[in-house]
């Protein structure tokens, strides 16, 4: 029995003599956190302080141009960067983010628009001027043009799953130029003055069914190459311009808008030189304007390789 008494004694001082040690160990690990959690604090006051010194060290700081001078009134070298010059640089750098890629889609989409207007806007003037239309079948040509306009496109989504859309933008523009091609009066180069409305009986001359079919080529493919630049410009442009106010949406909007204007007011100005020959005065600008965008993209045909 007192054997077995002084095992137990023995094996409860172990336990003792254990939890002991393991209270000592925990108390030093605390002990050590502690101090190194005041070293820190003592080197960030540190730090802090010897901030404070550099900033006295700046002097006065012209709210200008961020310059600064020590106390005793001599430049020093410290530029401050002031919270408006961060702001003035960010609202215009937006404007270094169009890249080459962005800016070649931009110029499609405007001379596009300019060359769109010509065909279309000019309809009412044109087809009553030389045909003696009415309000009626210039509506009943729109309507036709857009009917056609949507098997076009469902036809032009399913090539894009084929082909690149720079090979296809550079179609679709060729299938304009050739309807615009359609348009074309040689014989009001030849002649314009003899019939007040166009050369009818010429086998050369624009008669209605040849400005019907024209008409329907070239505003077929104008709309359909417009998915693909579009698409293009989606993507090449920059990750900052896809965000916030001045987006590439809001670009390609702008651009368009301002193509469709200024093929108005084209339209204005050839009308005053010549109403008899509009049609030309029109046609030829805007088929420049087609081919050269093909040039374009042909010139930067590796540049477009999205």
């Amino acid at each position: 029995a007192d054997c077995g008494d002084s095992k137990k004694e023995s094996l409860l001082d172990e336990i003792e003599l254990a939890a002991m040690s393991k209270d000592m160990a925990t108390n030093d690990r605390m002990t050590s956190e502690t101090s190194s959690f005041g070293d820190l604090d003592r080197q960030d006051s540190l730090s802090f302080d010897g901030d404070e010194d550099n900033f006295d060290d700046l002097g006065d700081i012209d709210l200008e141009d961020g310059s600064t001078t020590k106390k005793d009134g001599s430049p020093n070298n410290v530029v401050v960067s002031l919270p408006e010059q961060q702001n003035k640089g960010y609202k215009y750098s937006c404007f270094k983010n169009l890249t080459r890629p962005v800016l070649i889609c931009m110029s499609l989409i405007f001379m596009k628009r300019i060359a769109l207007e010509s065909i279309v806007g000019s309809t009412s003037i044109i087809t009553k001027n030389r045909y003696g239309w009415n309000i009626k079948s210039v509506g009943t040509l729109h309507l036709v043009n857009g009917i056609i306009v949507i098997p076009v496109s469902m036809f032009s989504g399913y090539l894009s799953t084929l082909y690149e859309d720079r090979y296809m933008a550079i179609w679709f523009l060729a299938i304009t130029l050739f309807g615009m091609a359609f348009l074309f009066d040689p014989t009001d180069l030849v002649n314009h003055e003899d019939a007040e409305t166009f050369n009818d009986g010429h086998a050369l001359a624009v008669g209605p069914m040849r400005y019907i079919t024209g008409s329907l080529i070239a505003f077929s493919g104008i709309e359909a190459c417009e998915s693909y630049v579009a698409s293009l410009m989606s993507k090449v442009v920059p990750s900052a311009l896809a965000q916030g106010t001045f987006n590439s949406g809001l670009l390609a909007t702008l651009v368009g808008t301002g193509g469709r204007a200024v093929g108005d007011i084209f339209i204005t100005l050839m009308g005053l030189i010549s109403i008899r020959n509009l049609l030309n005065l029109l046609i030829i600008p805007g088929a420049t304007l087609v081919a050269s965008s093909i040039a374009l993209i042909l010139w930067n045909y590796e540049l477009l390789a999205v």
